[in-house]
């Protein structure tokens, strides 16, 4: 017991020694970042000391066995003393409750002795630790002290890392591609796609829509001064650390592909690519639907002759309509499919039409194909595709139905729920479906359901004005979205258990947030269109790294 008490002491020893190392490397860092400012900077006021101490246990601790705690604050008076009022954080380290001797066990039987083992090959030579620190401007922030820490100095990799920021995140308006008042995105100009530490966007100016890129903060123009049309038909793909598009260099619409310093034309289809063309990431494979065929860019590509649409994929499998028939798994069935697929239960749900009773619920394995559902009206799931919440699938229908994998009947969710939008937005996140709604008397509100019912989770907007949720995205595990408030404007905001919660307003009284575009998310910031009502629709970026934890904030 006593061997244990001198671990526990030896613990204790080892954790105060490394938080005196990660204080000591933090505090060099910044006096390096100042000191390399001297040429530049008149010497300021000497900074303010920050000391510790370890003192007996502090208030309410629960301690029974006794402990210590550990004071840390700011030398405010400069004399090399932690006193009781410079104490700014106070952590108590408790002892560990010693447990009673066990019985003495039975005298064991003498053994003999054993001959000598063969001595062991010698062992590999371990990698050696490296703890790096940085100071000075870091992604979002332009004060950050950065320390980086990993098991193997020979190559570098980072294992962990602590950065913190100084002063609040950046946040604003990055661009003004068309000068002035004029708006830079439109209907028809207004696509991208994140890839990492690159954004690739579509921008107006001067009559053209051009290809621009952000990448650290810097705003570039890529294509030439023409007309390039950029992901106005087949939109924005990433694909082998690479992201695609289709544009017309002035010699037709081909499929093109960039990594923000070269772009690529990646076909020569002797038919242009047109309206009703796809394209879609599958595993390491993209798919190209066109009207000659269909392409799958690969290790080694492939050409489909034929006449395909409505490509979709669930469980990482590949399922549209050839002229005639659904393909899936190898196998083709009369039909028609019309929407995305989900895979839930060793089944694929999804809408088609397979005989008389028109737009219904079909579930197909590599067997056969059913269809499930007989009641359904209108077009079904043409908004909120079949999706698995639970063991039902939920889809929308005249408002929002549940369909129950295990009784196979389907319920209406919320007879309150009237209407969703033909041109709305939803997101599933740790088994919940956000939506827009519309419900009398509440307007057009976020709802979300579990499967099992629908419910009313947010009247930002009270009565009958509508706060409109749309352009839904993750940021780790939270779900961020765009709002239209009728007073402050268009505000970024994101679900709380409470209701909806505002992360930024970037132009209080604006109502253009959200018109155009979607919010793409990168490694370090949340991009989307608004006005500022001075300079038009133009690309503004949040960073959203004090939300995620990736940043400690110090101001």
């Amino acid at each position: 017991m006593k061997d244990d008490k001198t671990k526990r002491k030896q613990k204790i020893m080892k954790f105060l020694a490394i938080t005196s190392i990660v204080t000591s490397l933090v505090l060099s860092s910044i006096a390096l970042h100042n000191s390399n400012d001297l040429d530049e900077l008149k010497s300021g006021s000497d900074g303010e000391s920050s000391l510790s101490r370890i003192s007996s246990l502090y208030g309410t601790h629960g301690c029974e066995d006794g402990g210590f705690s550990i004071q840390v604050g700011i030398d405010e008076n400069r004399d090399g003393i932690l006193e009781d009022a410079e104490v700014d954080e106070i952590r108590n380290i408790c002892h560990g409750t010693q447990g009673p001797p066990g019985p003495m066990g039975n005298r064991g039987y003498w053994g003999y002795n054993g001959t000598d083992g063969i001595n062991g090959s010698d062992g590999i030579i371990g990698t050696s630790s490296f703890i790096d620190s940085f100071v000075g401007e870091h992604g979002p922030c332009s004060h950050a002290a950065i320390i980086e820490m990993g098991n193997n100095s020979s190559s570098g990799v980072v294992d962990s890392s602590l950065k913190i920021c100084f002063e609040e995140l950046t946040q604003g308006r990055l661009t003004d591609i068309h000068p002035n008042s004029g708006d830079s995105f439109s209907t028809a100009c207004n696509g991208g796609a994140t890839n990492e530490g690159l954004f690739l966007f579509a921008a107006a100016r001067d009559g053209n829509c051009l290809l621009y890129k952000i990448e650290n903060g810097i705003v570039e123009q890529l294509s030439d001064n023409i007309d390039f049309l950029p992901g106005s038909i087949l939109g924005f793909e990433v694909h082998e650390n690479r992201i695609w598009f289709d544009a017309n260099d002035g010699t037709g619409t081909q499929l093109w592909s960039s990594d923000g310093q070269t772009m690529w034309k990646e076909t020569n289809l002797s038919l242009q690519i047109q309206a009703g063309d796809e394209i879609m990431k599958i595993q390491d494979e993209l798919i190209l639907n066109h009207q000659t065929g269909m392409t799958i860019f690969s290790e080694s590509d492939t050409i489909f002759s034929g006449t395909y649409s409505n490509l979709t994929n669930a469980n990482q499998t590949l399922i549209y309509n050839t002229a005639d028939s659904i393909s899936l798994l190898g196998n083709f069935w009369p039909g028609e499919i019309h929407s995305h697929a989900t895979y839930y239960s060793e089944y694929y749900w999804f809408i088609a039409t397979t005989d008389a009773f028109g737009l219904q619920l079909h579930r197909a394995n590599s067997s056969a194909i059913e269809r499930v559902t007989t009641q359904l009206t209108g077009t079904p799931g043409q908004i909120i595709s079949p999706t698995a919440l639970g063991e039902n699938i939920v889809f929308d229908s005249d408002g929002l139905v549940s369909f129950s994998t295990n009784s196979l009947q389907i319920v209406e969710l919320n007879s309150s729920i009237q209407s969703i939008p033909q041109d709305s937005d939803w997101i599933v996140n740790q088994g919940l479906l956000w939506f827009e709604c519309g419900i009398p008397a509440y307007g057009f509100e976020l709802c979300v359901s579990n499967g099992e019912s629908a419910w009313l989770h947010s009247d930002y907007v009270v009565g009958m004005e509508s706060s409109s949720p749309n352009n839904f995205a993750l940021v780790g595990d939270e779900v961020i979205l765009l709002i239209e408030d009728p007073i402050q404007g268009g505000q970024l905001a994101k679900i709380a258990d409470s209701g909806l919660e505002i992360l930024w307003d970037h132009d209080s009284g604006n109502l253009q947030s959200g018109v155009h575009g979607q919010l793409w998310i990168g490694n370090d910031f949340v991009f989307f269109i608004a006005d500022d009502s001075s300079l038009g629709l133009e690309m503004y970026a949040w960073a959203h790294g004090e939300m995620s934890e990736e940043w400690i904030i110090i101001h």
